[in-house]
């Protein structure tokens, strides 16, 4: 996305908003899931951060080939580019309306005995969850990564603050982002990824100038450059 925006004249400013480390609990609920995953039927993913987590734990547990055997639900196009790289396969549902109720939304209704597992963030939404659970899934969801904020150095602070535009492709990094800044305003126009990322910029009172029609770098770089002719 970096490269895009320089092609298209644009000076980046590279500033991660959060960090991908182990959940609190030290992974044992993740653990025991995946030592009984022949028991579930679907696993859904919400995030390519889930996706990588969830694998390099199986690896660890010498039990990713178990994953053949399951039917695998990604919430949007990146999600399912990190299925198919970790597991070699495309994933079995993408739905159209990429979040966590359209995930839910998409899935085919339980057979008997059918459970789903949904390995997420600790920080997750709740909305692919409860979904699931109100059409009559079984499902156990557990934390597989949780996300901190990252020290930025006050240089690369200025830098974000001073910013024209502010891209945002996760909840978790509008929270991280305005942690990072502290009390200094948000003076740059915000373009989300997504619903559910503006949902968190509303949330914190931020106003959104555009949502990327598709949850990709192209959608992104296309908002940017809506919002700047708006």
């Amino acid at each position: 996305m970096a490269e895009l925006l320089r092609e298209h004249g644009a000076h980046p400013v590279i500033a991660p908003a959060i960090a991908v480390v182990p959940p609190l609990d030290g992974g044992q609920p993740l653990d025991d899931a995946l030592l009984r995953l022949e028991q579930f039927s679907w696993v859904a993913f919400t995030s390519p951060n889930a996706v990588a987590a969830t694998l390099a734990r199986a690896d660890r547990r010498g039990v990713r080939r178990r994953f053949a055997r399951i039917r695998v639900a990604a919430v949007g196009p990146a999600t399912a580019a990190r299925v198919e790289a970790e597991l070699d396969r495309p994933a079995n549902l993408v739905p159209d309306r990429n979040d966590g109720a359209g995930l839910a939304a998409a899935f085919p209704d339980p057979r008997p005995d059918d459970a789903c597992f949904v390995p997420h963030s600790a920080q997750a939404r709740p909305e692919l969850v409860d979904g699931l659970r109100a059409r009559g899934w079984t499902v156990d969801a557990v934390s597989a990564y949780r996300t901190v904020t990252p020290t930025l150095s006050d240089h690369l602070i200025a830098d974000m603050a001073a910013a024209d535009a502010v891209i945002f492709a996760s909840p978790s990094a509008v929270h991280g982002h305005l942690t990072q800044i502290g009390d200094r305003p948000v003076s740059g126009k915000v373009i989300c990824i997504g619903r559910t990322t503006a949902a968190a910029c509303a949330e914190a009172d931020l106003p959104v100038a555009a949502v990327a029609s598709r949850p990709s770098d192209d959608g992104l770089i296309e908002a940017v450059i809506a919002a700047g002719n708006g």
